[in-house]
């Protein structure tokens, strides 16, 4: 009996069906869900890919180091530029592609980050990801991080609530000078699991941007929120 009973957990162990016997565990979480459509999930990441490529091609490769966030157009524009008026041409450049609706042009005037400058934010934001997924008060809740010199980005919709909890992560992992709140704020409702396995398709409470929760950070010198133009 027991060999049979080892046999069919192997089975749907290697089938991928082991789930079913989790029938015992939470099926909802409490989220703000992401208000865009797939396809305007899918346009924001080729959007991101396009401004990377701006970087990527003469007379800014090896100049520049772009790293771009957009939600439904609206650009968060990271990196480098050695001096002011290439990064005003760059911020040009990003506003004339199709599907930017307005840009947050926040290149440093310095040379691109070294490998091991990249290598250390790449470093940074695998340590604050893990602490964000094993955080049981952020269960469901997709975060995105962006590390870059040292300063972190958080991104996403959440609550107030789970945006202090997820600054408080940030600003406590070795090696961050600056955290940056650039959350959608909303109010959480109930989520089945499944549903957060796929692209969100359609759009949930309306959610806020701009400095909601600013008083609480504004003593914080390492905490930033994020005014969205």
């Amino acid at each position: 009996m027991w060999r049979f009973l080892a046999a069919v957990l192997l089975s749907l162990h290697l089938t991928g069906c082991a789930g079913i016997f989790l029938a015992g565990a939470a099926t909802t979480v409490n989220v703000v869900t992401d208000k865009r459509t797939t396809q305007e999930i899918w346009q924001d990441k080729n959007l991101e890919l396009d401004i990377v490529a701006i970087g990527n091609k003469a007379p800014y490769n090896y100049k520049v180091r772009l790293v771009a966030a957009s939600y439904q157009g609206n650009v968060v524009l990271l990196g480098q530029a050695p001096t002011q008026a290439i990064k005003q041409e760059i911020g040009t450049k990003v506003r004339e592609l199709s599907g930017v609706k307005n840009l947050n042009n926040e290149l440093k005037i310095q040379e691109p980050l070294p490998l091991s400058g990249i290598s250390e934010d790449t470093w940074i934001t695998t340590k604050i990801k893990s602490q964000l997924l094993t955080n049981s008060d952020l269960n469901g809740v997709k975060i995105r991080v962006i590390t870059e010199d040292n300063e972190v980005y958080l991104f996403g919709y959440v609550t107030e609530q789970q945006a202090q909890i997820a600054t408080d992560i940030a600003r406590n992992v070795s090696g961050v000078n600056k955290v940056v709140r650039a959350f959608q704020y909303g109010q959480a409702e109930a989520v089945p699991i499944e549903q957060l396995q796929a692209e969100p398709a359609s759009a949930p409470p309306e959610a806020q941007t701009n400095d909601v929760d600013e008083q609480a950070d504004s003593a914080d010198q390492e905490v930033q929120i994020f005014t969205y133009q």
